[in-house]
Formats: C-alpha cells, sequence, structure tokens
C-alpha cells in the first residue's frame, strides 16, 4: 500500500506563502473595515439628528429663534446644543467636555485642524451620546442668513453640526471618522453636496485637502474612496478601481 502527504518543507514554503499574503492584505481589509464602520455611522447620526431637528421645530420654531446671537458666539452655540440634546441619551455631564483641548486632523494629514472645545472663550458647544459619538456645534448666523451654496437651504444656514463617530478613538480625522452638517432652515444639508460652493467636494474632499467637504458623500455614495484615489466627482467616477489604483494607509 502506498501512502502520499506532503513534506515538512512543503508544509512550510506553503504556510510561508498564505503568510505573505496575509501580511499584504490585511491592513487594507482593516481599513476598509473601519471605512465601513465610520460610513455606517455617519448614516445614522445624520438621521438620529434629523429627526431630533424636526421635533425641536416642531417644538420651538427654526433656528432662527433659537436664540444664536450671533457668529462664533459661544452662548449661542451651548443654546443650540440645550435644544437639541434632550432628543438624545448622553453621557453623564462629566463627559460633557470630551472634545475639550482634542486637536483634529485634516484629511491631508500635513496640519492639525481646529481645537473643538466647550471651555470659556471657545465658540462651539459639545455633548457625548452613548453610543461612543461625539457632536459639536457651532453658530454660523443668528438669523439663518448665512450663504454657503447654490440652493434655498444653503442660503439659510445658522449653524454647523461636526460629529466624530468614534468619539477619543484616533486619528480624529475630519473625512474618516469627523464630519460636518449645515443645520439650515429647512433642515441638515451635509458638507460637500452637490449645491456647496464653500466646501465643495470636488476641492474639498480629495487627497491634499482639509477634508471639510466629505459628509454628503459618505452618505450618498457609501464609501470613502476619496482617500485612496483621485478624479472622484458628482457626476463621474464614484469609486477606486482596484487595489492598483489605491493608496490605503495602513497606520489607521
Amino acid at each position: 500500500m502506498i501512502r502520499r502527504g506532503f513534506t515538512l518543507a512543503e508544509v512550510l514554503i506553503t504556510l510561508g506563502v498564505i503568510g505573505i499574503v496575509a501580511a499584504m492584505t490585511m491592513p487594507t481589509l482593516l481599513v476598509q473595515n473601519r471605512e465601513r464602520e465610520n460610513t455606517a455611522k455617519l448614516q445614522k447620526i445624520y438621521s438620529t439628528m434629523t429627526q431630533a431637528y424636526t421635533r425641536a421645530v416642531a417644538e420651538q420654531g427654526t433656528p432662527e429663534f433659537w436664540d444664536l446671537i450671533g457668529q462664533n458666539d459661544p452662548t449661542g452655540a451651548a443654546n443650540i446644543k440645550d435644544i437639541l440634546m434632550p432628543y438624545f441619551n448622553v453621557k453623564p455631564a462629566a463627559d460633557d467636555q470630551i472634545w475639550k483641548n482634542a486637536n483634529t486632523r485634516l484629511l491631508d494629514n500635513s496640519a492639525t485642524g481646529p481645537n473643538i472645545g466647550a471651555g470659556a472663550g471657545q465658540k462651539y458647544s459639545t455633548f457625548a451620546i452613548l453610543d461612543g459619538m461625539s457632536i459639536a456645534f457651532v453658530v454660523e448666523d443668528k438669523d439663518c442668513k448665512g450663504e454657503f451654496g447654490e440652493s434655498d437651504a444653503l442660503k439659510s444656514v445658522c449653524a454647523t453640526f461636526i460629529v466624530d463617530v468614534n468619539g477619543r478613538t484616533n486619528p480624529n480625522q475630519f473625512g474618516f471618522d469627523i464630519f460636518q452638517f449645515y443645520i439650515t432652515k429647512y433642515g441638515l444639508q451635509p458638507y460637500g453636496n452637490q449645491s456647496d460652493t464653500t466646501y465643495p467636494f470636488e476641492d474639498s474632499c480629495q487627497l491634499g485637502s482639509d477634508g471639510y467637504g466629505c459628509a454628503a458623500w459618505v452618505i450618498f455614495r457609501g464609501n470613502q474612496d476619496y482617500r485612496h484615489c483621485t478624479g472622484l466627482s458628482w457626476n463621474g467616477k464614484s469609486k477606486c478601481k482596484g487595489l492598483s489604483d489605491s493608496k490605503y494607509n495602513s497606520t489607521l
């Protein structure tokens, strides 16, 4: 009777090849998984904040009646928080300043972004919710007449809503885990939508940009491929074409 099998050398060579392939693909898979998680979280908070806004307007009127005081006014931002926060499951007061002294990162990683905090002299007002997200508000125009784009909504901007979808977890980077929305008289509008002329996607959500205009793309296109390839646009290419066209950052 003849018995056939693999030699020890053949087994070791096979394991070595598997290890090399795994080492090459795992970083990419991990980054893709984190992007999918952040995308799902952003879509969730967009829906939740839209519901909160709708309920607040029904009870308090549109935001020009929320006592916003003036552009970048911290008390005005606190008034927005006080109106919208009751519709969320909020972390204890000790965690209220979760953004305090937390420098952010821009999409291009060449510089730090704004320091979002709730302390004296800061223009932001913040809170954290139980699912781990951090939320901040800043006033743009007390009369809701801020103009940031071509649509009626973006000609009626009141404030900006900022969310870090994974809270304290790094990298705290615009376009990856931090995103922004306009609060308008007509509801929430994600930064970077097709009517946005202040932070258009093509300029403010590409490799080498600040990443401020990424929220709309993530919500409506469902990916963060702008982090890996160029040439994406609302009316053109909507995702990278394979790994050869990508620049995945395995350090995140």
